[in-house]
């Protein structure tokens, strides 16, 4: 539940309506080759968490199968991906919070909701669990009930409107709207969407029975996000084109708020904007949590300073909740420099992130599987990626090429400013701290 809790997100609900604008009806096509790569990315993640549950996180196995730089850069990658995911998610509170007063400034909420968020995971972890579990309740919650409504006006229609159909898809007037181009942004989207689902794996060393609990999560949790996503996608698409509007892609507005205005149900859109808010608080509250835990692990293992290792009296890493807060005061900042492209910006700089720690989990799959698996590890994999290492390998070629594409397109260049220096500083910090580590030899 917390995985689909941490998956659905802003993605979902607000950077869909800039992939349906650039993309139209193939914007289907983009989900389903991102929902292809995540469930690659699923299948593998959890194959080798199952096969090595002693070792906590894809940090740990990069390290043991691509050698200790990758394990650093893999580590150091996924927090910095994570605390700046968790700023995404503070701008789209603000967006969200903007429906209703939008002459409030943005980083006004922005800023409320990144102290909101510090300050539960603060306390001890027994409050996180709570509101997590009430947030993710609320959003799934919520899709089930939009694509009910989905489906009803599809095919039966509203006392006032008529069945839609699925002429969105069949009768389209044209299928690139915005040529080669949307179609690359609305694929940089869609894999955005999804991540998230890696974090599964993660859950190893707490499951009492990995080897049969991890591949049932897995095949669980990504079916339902596919099938969610996709059918979302249907409902925005075909409700557009039977009221002749679509998202314009400003990002100001969710589409699935957007859909119930478009059919006359104001109240209900209003109930949406709710919703979709507390998605976004939802994803914000997990994300951070994570990233904090991550760089307590780092300290943990000798990878990080040592002052991020201790917690308070209740448990709480207080000083990896601190430096983890890096990603909510780059929000804050970015809304204020620029706030009508500020979602777009984090969106491309965690995506730079997340298709480059996808990249290299793919390719620790690859290095896992070509090497001879012993009777004990198969017989603990209950769940392996079709195709094994060929598909990993094709997958990180894939997600390497999503990466590339985001330099070609300048809502996204800004990633490359951002993330490729980010990489550099992390290899070259790796190099120093072997250096200042390794033994002087003896007269």
């Amino acid at each position: 539940m917390l995985t689909i809790g941490g998956v659905i997100g802003t993605g979902l609900f607000l950077g869909s309506g800039l992939a349906v604008s650039m993309a139209g009806p193939t914007v289907l096509l983009t989900f389903v080759v991102g929902g292809l790569l995540a469930i690659a990315l699923t299948y593998a993640a959890t194959e080798m968490a199952v096969a090595h549950p002693d070792l906590h996180g894809f940090g740990a196995l990069a390290h043991r199968y691509l050698g200790p730089l990758a394990g650093f850069t893999q580590r150091w990658l996924y927090w910095g991906v994570v605390a700046i995911g968790a700023g995404t998610e503070a701008v789209a509170v603000g967006i969200y919070v903007r429906y209703w007063w939008p002459q409030v400034p943005l980083w006004i909420p922005v800023t409320l909701a990144a102290a909101a968020v510090i300050t539960v995971n603060v306390f001890p972890v027994r409050a996180f669990g709570t509101v997590e579990y009430w947030f993710s309740s609320v959003k799934v919650a919520a899709i089930v009930v939009f694509l009910v409504l989905g489906a009803v006006l599809l095919t039966v229609g509203l006392p006032d409107r008529p069945a839609t159909g699925l002429s969105a898809v069949t009768d389209a007037p044209s299928y690139l709207p915005h040529g080669l181009t949307g179609l690359v942004v609305a694929l940089i989207v869609a894999t955005f969407s999804f991540g998230g689902t890696e974090a599964l794996a993660l859950t190893a060393a707490e499951s009492a029975d990995p080897g049969r609990d991890l591949p049932r999560a897995a095949r669980g949790t990504i079916l339902r996000v596919c099938l969610y996503y996709l059918l979302s996608m249907v409902v925005i698409l075909s409700v557009s084109q039977a009221v002749g509007r679509a998202p314009d892609g400003a990002l100001t507005t969710s589409p699935f708020v957007l859909v119930f205005e478009w059919t006359g149900l104001p109240a209900a859109a209003a109930v949406m904007n709710f919703v979709v808010l507390t998605a976004a608080l939802s994803a914000l509250n997990t994300a951070f949590y994570v990233s904090t835990r991550t760089l307590h692990s780092l300290a943990v293992d000798g990878q990080a300073p040592a002052w991020a290792r201790r917690v308070s009296r209740h448990g709480v890493p207080v000083n990896a909740v601190a430096a983890s807060a890096i990603g909510l005061p780059l929000a804050v900042t970015v809304s204020l420099v620029s706030p009508d492209d500020a979602f777009a910006k984090l969106l491309g700089i965690a995506l730079f992130g997340v298709a480059t720690t996808w990249v290299l989990i793919f390719a620790t799959h690859v290095a896992f599987r070509r090497r001879p698996r012993t009777a004990d590890e198969a017989r603990r994999s209950p769940l392996s990626l079709p195709g094994g290492w060929r598909t990993s390998a094709a997958a990180a070629v894939a997600m390497a090429a999503v990466v590339v594409s985001m330099l070609f397109v300048e809502t996204f260049r800004v990633a490359w400013t951002v993330g490729a220096p980010t990489v550099v500083v992390i290899v070259v910090t790796y190099a120093l701290t072997r250096t200042v580590r390794r033994p002087r030899p003896q007269p």
